[in-house]
């Protein structure tokens, strides 16, 4: 029996905000209208939570999805909202397009020359990390057992206009076509207003698993009779947080019901809310975790068992959105309204099917982990919340959110993320140093908004040509520069090999080989 300030009304009350019609928008644009951005931009990450639930404690039936504590619905409610879409500073507009125009047809340029412009537009930057080789000695301290180095192609996605700023976005990725779509949706989007973005605050939560406590009722109730100790027990284990502004915010309880063997009896978990400042978080938070531990348990009579971080962070989140006008989105010769159209049928496609959602938020991590790796950020926990936060609600979908109204296209992507421009390898590696000028030194709320509008601008591209064109056409397009190399068509006659290929409609060795023997190449 769930102790009052717990129970929810039912299990049906526990998935009401996630029946499957009613993921996402599910907002057929051929059969009924929304107002502009309030469905799109309200919907966020949605707590299976009812409104005024206690935040000592929330339990749910077995095998139902669900938040707990001090995380109720109204928190998690979108960042975004239409009055972000109304500023508009004309200075902004202006520096944004002579600093676009600085770098068009950058994708035409050699590599020298690229180097060159970015020198041009960052004097005083030291570019050799680009050239060099991480040094052994560095990896040896980084890592166990180091034998040498993995290097990836790192290039620049160079307009990104996020909140009237220009940011000039570096990605490590071995994958043709990711900076070149995600490079020119953000075009577009500078081109109408660019991104508009949001964070909350830098708030981590570790957990404390509490077993053998025979009465859990009880053992709820005191803990948050106890709240206030506890945080300040809590925060002696982060001295150096709490003078730099941060620490422990808020301890509370949740009862679990168990999923997998429902007669096992149910058991605590004891969150710790953490501003973790710059920080990714995760040894801060996992020291906390470790160190009140044992209080927590003495304090209800049961067993410490798991002390760890959760990467499900749902209360460090960042959004990024973006408005285009139907005039502005035509493309392939098809008009923007028909564009939009169908990008909404290809998203409503992720909302409604999960292996079409699979495939859908992989487009969305290939750009944002590639911007992550870039600037040394943790992407695996960052893959982890994201997914996980995309099965939120029981069914898996969506990450992104598209709608269309009055005229425009709207596209948002929401998701908690943990980013820090502070710690970890960021101050040994030499590249992660040069990423971070690049950016212009991001604090962790930017890096978490420049990854969030990179996911979005990545899977806004990828839904664009597969609902107008195809994926391949283009993507084997720049995937021909491998082809040809493979093949072994010399360095000076890829381009040229490219374009035999492309007039074929064939991206295979066979016809490079051909090509080749064209052009009497052995």
């Amino acid at each position: 029996r769930l102790p009052c300030h717990a129970r929810l009304s039912s299990c049906q009350e526990t998935h009401r905000y996630f029946q499957p019609g009613e993921r996402g928008l599910a907002t057929n644009p051929h059969k009924r209208k929304n107002t502009m951005l309030q469905n799109l931009l309200r919907g966020g990450i949605r707590a299976s939570v009812r409104k005024g639930s206690s935040p000592m404690g929330v339990a749910a039936c077995p095998g139902a999805r669900f938040l707990g504590g001090g995380v109720e619905e109204t928190s998690l409610k979108s960042l975004l909202s239409n009055s972000d879409f109304d500023r508009n500073n004309d200075e902004d507009v202006r520096d944004v397009g002579n600093l676009r125009k600085t770098f068009s047809g950058f994708f035409k340029r050699p590599p020298s020359e690229r180097k060159m412009l970015l020198e041009e537009v960052f004097p005083g930057v030291d570019m050799e990390p680009l050239e060099a080789a991480l040094p052994m000695e560095i990896a040896d301290m980084m890592i166990e057992n180091a034998v040498g180095g993995v290097t990836l192609p790192l290039g620049v996605a160079p307009n990104f206009v996020i909140n009237g700023e220009h940011f000039i976005v570096p990605m490590a990725v071995e994958e043709p076509s990711v900076i070149a779509a995600a490079s020119s949706i953000a075009k577009l989007v500078s081109e109408n207003g660019g991104f508009r973005a949001k964070s909350t605050d830098n708030i981590m939560t570790s957990q404390v698993q509490i077993l053998d406590v025979n009465d859990a009722d009880a053992a709820v109730k005191t803990i948050s009779e106890n709240r206030s100790a506890l945080i300040e027990a809590a925060n002696a284990f982060c001295v150096s947080s709490v003078k730099r502004g941060g620490g422990v915010r808020d301890i509370y309880p949740r009862l679990i019901i168990p999923r997998v063997n429902p007669q096992r009896d149910p058991y605590i978990v004891v969150h710790i809310d953490v501003d973790v400042c710059e920080a990714m978080g995760a040894n801060i938070v996992n020291t906390i975790a470790e160190g009140i531990a044992p209080r927590l348990a003495d304090l209800v009579g049961g067993r410490p068992a798991l002390r760890i971080l959760s990467n499900l962070c749902l209360k460090r989140r960042s959004g990024a959105a973006f408005r285009i006008p139907y005039d502005a989105l035509s493309w392939k010769g098809v008009d923007g309204e028909t564009v939009a159209s169908r990008v909404m049928e290809a998203y409503l496609f992720a909302e409604d099917d999960p292996y079409r959602a699979a495939t859908h938020n992989k487009g969305v991590m290939n750009g944002i982990d590639s911007a992550a790796i870039a600037m040394g950020q943790d992407w695996r926990a960052i893959e982890a919340s994201c997914h996980a936060a995309a099965a939120h609600g029981g069914a898996y979908g969506s990450m992104t959110k598209y709608s269309m109204e009055d005229g425009y296209l709207l596209g948002k992507l929401e998701m908690p993320m943990a980013c820090g421009s502070k710690g970890g390898a960021l101050t040994t590696h030499p590249l992660y140093k040069l990423t971070h000028k690049l950016l212009g030194y991001p604090d962790a709320k930017s890096i978490c908004q420049i990854l969030v509008a990179v996911g979005l601008a990545q899977n806004f591209a990828a839904i664009r040509a597969l609902a107008i064109e195809g994926i391949q056409k283009g993507h084997m397009n720049l995937h021909a520069r491998n082809i040809c190399l493979n093949a072994g068509v010399p360095n000076e006659l890829v381009d040229e090999c490219r374009e035999f290929m492309t007039l074929r409609n064939k991206w295979d060795t066979a016809t490079a080989q051909e090509f080749m023997a064209s052009k009497n190449v052995a």
